[in-house]
């Protein structure tokens, strides 16, 4: 070792640097061993990036109850939302601002507002959903609202943004695998940019407002497919459900659903529909993918006062192997 000394010589300080070097992985490994023992049978808390200090089977090994990342990370390892905007990483959820949004707002399968109960109250989406707190506590105490969407496409904001990024992390730690989170403001500035896209266009409202304000006397409601598990949440709609297809009836869109109505998206097949109905109706619209159905929709919601309501993100190919859609 004197060798080794002679050729490498320690500087001043040098062995204080190493002392301390030294000291911080052993705070490490002795954190990751206390999140291990506080579930001793593997899993509850134990985090799949600290080493694996209690030899737990990493297939085992859950965060906050959900399943692990392909690339795990310990908490202490989770970036800033600065970090996450400008460099990303294992522990950031894609960080989305308002140009883009103003673009892809009717394109996530869910999205969850995690604003107070008051702020909720005051304004919100519709067809969002509402889990306050969620910045501060475990997403597993959220199941009841969120179970089962680990896999879907969601988006995640509040008022300003740093709730939604730390309400973003905490869907990370339990598993959620595609999460996205609004930074560039929070839900007020997007209505208000919503709003005023959609006032200036020539298609008003386009589908970023009826999704912002839902049913209106100009909008239709959006009823996007990721939120349609079976035929029951299409009969909640209301008791007397009227099936549309609005699709062109030639190859390839010949077949249709069981008691569904076909009603080409022309100015007169919508009138002359819409003087059959009946006023207690329920007329949910549907096509090939969402954006024809939500046109005839918004025609239709010009001529009819009952509740007209269009399925979006996906449409007929979907729609039939819904569970019970026959019985409809």
């Amino acid at each position: 070792s004197s060798g080794i000394n002679a050729e490498w010589p320690l500087r001043p300080g040098s062995m204080v640097l190493c002392k301390l070097a030294l000291l911080v992985v052993v705070i490490f490994q002795a954190r990751c061993i206390e999140l291990c023992e506080r579930a001793p049978e593997c899993g509850g808390s134990c985090y799949a990036t600290c080493d694996n200090s209690c030899g737990c089977n990493p297939a085992d090994i859950v965060t906050y109850g959900g399943e692990c990342q392909d690339q795990g990370f310990c908490q202490s390892e989770f970036l800033h939302l600065e970090d996450c905007v400008e460099e990303g990483g294992p522990s950031c959820p894609t960080m989305v601002w308002m140009d883009k949004l103003l673009h892809s707002f009717t394109r996530y399968d869910f999205r969850i507002d995690v604003r107070s109960i008051e702020e909720w109250e005051e304004g919100h989406a519709n067809m969002s959903i509402s889990t306050p707190g969620l910045s501060k506590n475990p997403a597993s105490g959220y199941l009841d609202n969120i179970g089962g969407l680990e896999d879907k496409h969601i988006l995640v904001y509040c008022r300003s943004g740093g709730r939604a990024f730390a309400a973003s992390q905490n869907l990370l730690r339990y598993g959620f695998k595609d999460v996205n989170s609004f930074y560039h403001g929070g839900f007020p500035n997007l209505a208000a940019a919503i709003t005023e896209q959609s006032e200036q266009s020539e298609d008003h409202p386009n589908k970023n407002y009826c999704y912002i304000s839902g049913g209106s006397d100009i909008c239709p409601t959006p009823l996007p497919l990721s939120h349609i598990n079976s035929v029951e949440d299409i009969r909640s709609l209301g008791e007397n459900i009227v099936l549309v297809d609005v699709r062109p009836k030639r190859e390839p869109y010949l077949k249709t659903l069981r008691n569904a109505k076909r009603v080409p998206n022309k100015p007169k097949k919508i009138a002359k529909f819409l003087a059959k109905v009946e006023e207690d109706a329920t007329i949910v619209v549907f096509c090939a993918e969402g954006t024809l159905a939500f046109h005839a929709a918004k025609a239709m919601r010009a001529g009819f006062g009952g509740k007209i309501v269009w399925i979006d993100n996906g449409g007929y190919e979907e729609l039939k192997e819904v569970p019970g859609i026959k019985q409809l």
